[in-house]
């Protein structure tokens, strides 16, 4: 099983730091996690993530995502994240170009990147 590489650690990180009434649950899934597959698509990335069922599991079913993206040489608009769940446990991290650029030639494992975060307004549009 591979290991996780630079960025995908400061992503999960930075989405777990999105959930502050779950990190803790989820930096111990991560702590046993693995990674079971890896896939460029071109238009981004997915890293499949196994987590043993003993590890417990947090009650969240949506994805986790909208204030972490990252600066990647090459992407003009960067990376954005999310991170899918079943049952209860990480799944599957996405990243995913934010504009037209392909991420095919890119080697978006160990090349240079920042992770930001990028606050939403989400109340701008309750009415």
């Amino acid at each position: 099983m591979a290991k996780f590489t630079d960025l995908e650690i400061a992503a999960l990180r930075s989405l777990f730091s999105e959930a502050p009434e779950i990190t803790s649950l989820l930096e111990q899934q991560l702590s046993v996690a693995t990674v079971t597959e890896r896939e460029n698509s071109g238009r981004g990335f997915f890293t499949t993530l196994s987590v043993p069922a003993t590890v417990a599991p947090v009650e969240r079913s949506d994805p986790l995502s909208g204030e972490t993206f990252a600066r990647i040489p090459g992407l003009e608009h960067g990376l954005g994240f999310a991170l899918f769940f079943e049952g209860g446990r990480i799944e599957t991290l996405e990243g995913f170009a934010y504009g037209p650029e392909s991420t095919a030639s890119l080697d978006l494992m160990n090349g240079a990147f920042e992770v930001l975060k990028m606050p939403i307004n989400r109340s701008a549009n309750v009415r």
